[in-house]
């Protein structure tokens, strides 16, 4: 889904969504958390659509530039460990847009 080979990774936060009936990909982003802005982030997270499955990962750092709003968004998603990611934290996320209980994986 997302590779340096692809080009469609980068610093920061790297998000890819599936649609959750069909796997097929539906969009590739990466934010950078660091010397970026988390407005285009909380603005990509508010549109995505209900049964979407939803793949996070860091690299580098994910955390500096997160905000409550943010944090709040993506734990709507299903996370549990996003309110205490901190700088230059690993972490990786499955979780989806509509989901009624935490994620059934994350690290």
């Amino acid at each position: 889904l997302m590779s340096g080979v692809k080009n469609n990774v980068g610093r920061g936060i790297n998000i890819a969504l599936v649609n959750g009936k069909t796997g097929e990909l539906l969009d590739t982003k990466f934010y950078d958390m660091w010397g970026g802005d988390v407005a285009p982030l909380i603005e990509f997270l508010k549109t995505i659509q209900d049964g979407t499955i939803v793949l996070m990962a860091t690299y580098d750092d994910g955390a500096t530039k997160l905000n409550e709003e943010a944090r709040k968004l993506i734990a709507e998603l299903g996370s549990t460990s996003v309110t205490n990611l901190g700088f230059r934290d690993n972490w990786v996320f499955c979780g989806g847009k509509g989901i009624k209980t935490k994620s059934p994986f994350e690290q």
